[in-house]
């Protein structure tokens, strides 16, 4: 039996929420946080991170395009941060980039859970 991630490659169905969260772990935990109250790694923590204004967690060094790009973060500003975070923002210091979106939408949709 394939899995939801080997059926998404073949274009055949989309990433279950459970592949958010494994892919969340594989593109994003090793520079962001996402538990309720956990602290910074080279980025931010990202718990309640759906409607926040970017460059807004206290203790954070941000880059100054980010702290004055009056960015809120929707699931359609992630999905554009993610796909290029430089060409949203010029001086930002993320390099992750991730070129596909069935892969963004299942980290959107995980990090979208991870909320009071």
């Amino acid at each position: 039996m394939m899995s939801a991630l080997a059926l998404t490659i073949a274009g055949a169905a989309p990433l279950a929420a459970e592949d958010g969260a494994q892919l969340f772990v594989k593109n994003c935990q090793t520079c962001h946080v996402i538990a309720k109250d956990g602290g910074v790694r080279t980025g931010p923590p990202l718990w309640g991170v759906m409607g926040r204004k970017a460059g807004s967690i206290e203790g954070f060094n941000y880059s100054a395009g980010l702290k004055t790009s009056g960015i809120v973060w929707t699931a359609e500003t992630l999905d554009q941060w993610i796909t290029f975070p430089k060409k949203m923002v010029q001086g930002t210091t993320m390099l992750y980039r991730q070129t596909r979106p069935e892969i963004r939408k299942a980290i959107i949709d995980y990090i979208a859970t991870q909320k009071d």
